[in-house]
């Protein structure tokens, strides 16, 4: 090697090991994430309402940290009522938004939709808000995630089409496996 190459090495190494020890890191809040993190299964009631005669529904999921641990990316298996989808697959990230102080979950699914909701953490219990379109109908959602132990926690989501007037749309309980 000449002096050259060695000269644009050395200074390769030393703005990388400079960048290493810059590199961001995640904060405490997203640290909280990791409660998701592991294998879960949901199993809950869906009720009737516009949508449907609802019924029961499970969802089988793995939870891990994408490398950087900023975000948790999950997989997901689930049954649902028929009229409501049947049986499909979706992936589910996690984050912190630090401009906004919020927290994020954003769910793509294989029958094609969207979900993205902004969340806080108070004490035991997760709260999330958010949109998605329904056969061509806005609505807002409401998903609270109460915290009973390391292993499990009691999900409710409900919805509204004007923000104001809130009906419950499943009740379901988690369970670390």
């Amino acid at each position: 090697m000449n002096g050259k190459a060695i000269l644009v090495t050395a200074l390769v190494l030393s703005s990388f090991a400079v960048w290493a020890q810059n590199a961001p890191k995640p904060g405490p809040e997203v640290k909280k994430l990791d409660y998701f993190v592991g294998s879960w299964t949901t199993e809950g009631t869906i009720g009737q309402g516009p949508w449907g005669a609802g019924g029961k529904f499970r969802f089988d999921d793995t939870m891990e940290w994408m490398s950087g641990n900023f975000f948790v990316v999950g997989h997901s298996d689930f049954k649902m009522p028929q009229e409501l989808g049947g049986e499909g697959k979706e992936i589910i990230l996690w984050g912190y938004d630090t401009t906004q102080n919020l927290y994020t979950y954003d769910v793509f699914n294989s029958l094609g939709e969207r979900e993205s909701f902004k969340g806080t953490l108070s004490g035991d219990t997760w709260t999330w808000t958010g949109e998605m379109t329904y056969e061509g109908e806005d609505m807002k959602h409401r998903m609270t995630m109460k915290v009973l132990s390391p292993a499990s926690y009691n999900m409710k989501l409900e919805i509204s089409m004007d923000g104001t007037t809130w009906m419950p749309f499943m009740e379901a309980k988690a369970t670390k496996k």
